[in-house]
């Protein structure tokens, strides 16, 4: 599965580490990714041009699969409260 939201995202953006690993960031059959594979998502999340944008789309989304951003659900989960005890 392709992340197809890169296509949503302002801008012209380089190739990103999901397009060559897609298998390494959503698993059909779990939530988050096994553990090494967890581990090398997030290493290419972070030499990413659009790890932030990433996040916040899934975020503002509400994909509760895979690893987005860096981030697996409970991350997001964290930030998007973050976010809204920001905005009290």
């Amino acid at each position: 599965m392709l992340p197809h939201f890169l296509n949503d995202i302002p801008g012209s953006w380089p190739e990103t580490p999901c397009k060559e690993r897609p298998d390494l960031f959503v698993d059909s059959s779990r939530h988050t990714p096994l553990k090494d594979d967890l581990t090398t998502a997030k290493a290419l999340c972070d030499r990413c041009p659009v790890r932030e944008a990433c996040a916040d789309y899934a975020i503002d989304n509400g994909y509760r699969d895979g690893v987005w951003g860096g981030l697996t659900i409970a991350e997001r989960d964290a930030r998007a409260r973050e976010r809204i005890a920001a905005a009290d």
